[in-house]
């Protein structure tokens, strides 16, 4: 009985640390017009448009990777948890040197839009910053204070507040 309970409690730990190992992993899409799934099998239904057209992540996109089972990566798209084989997609990998951009301390975002708008939460519904009638509008070239990402937008701290901008209209610097 003893040695049962040390083995379960070993295979709980072994399970818990691949989990935290997978916690904030990331993946990159490396196809183009690559379907996600909604369960780990290439007979799964796929992630659709309410039209039902299927959703493409773009080439080169970054996911979050929560797990593996078998040959798929589980990962979230705009929230959703779902799969995406792992032929077309690699893990973005943390052992390699960093950019000589990315050995500072601190990162920016530069806005490459005009009238781009900050949100005060990572959607295109999210409210305005500031909420009154007067939107702000950083200048095109700006660089603002990047916080991480979130989905389709990069968290940014704007003159002391935690704000998203559209990743359509800025870029990491």
């Amino acid at each position: 009985m003893k040695n049962l309970k040390s083995i379960l409690i070993t295979a709980a730990c072994a399970m818990l640390f691949s989990v935290m190992a997978w916690a904030d992993a990331q993946v990159v899409v490396t196809g183009t017009n690559v379907r996600l799934r909604l369960a780990p099998s290439l007979n799964s239904q796929t992630l659709t448009y309410n039209n039902g057209v299927n959703v493409h992540p773009k080439k080169g996109e970054k996911l979050t990777c929560t797990g593996k089972t078998g040959d798929f990566y589980q990962v979230i798209y705009k929230g959703q948890k779902v799969y995406i084989s792992k032929q077309f997609a690699k893990p973005v990998s943390t052992t390699k040197a960093p950019s000589p951009a990315a050995s500072s301390s601190q990162r920016y975002i530069v806005v490459t839009g005009t009238n781009v708008r900050l949100r005060m939460s990572p959607s295109l519904n999210g409210k305005v910053y500031p909420t009154n009638a007067n939107p702000v509008y950083p200048k095109k070239g700006e660089r603002i204070k990047y916080m991480g990402d979130a989905g389709d937008f990069y968290k940014v701290n704007y003159n002391g507040n935690y704000l998203y901008i559209s990743k359509q209209f800025s870029r990491l610097e």
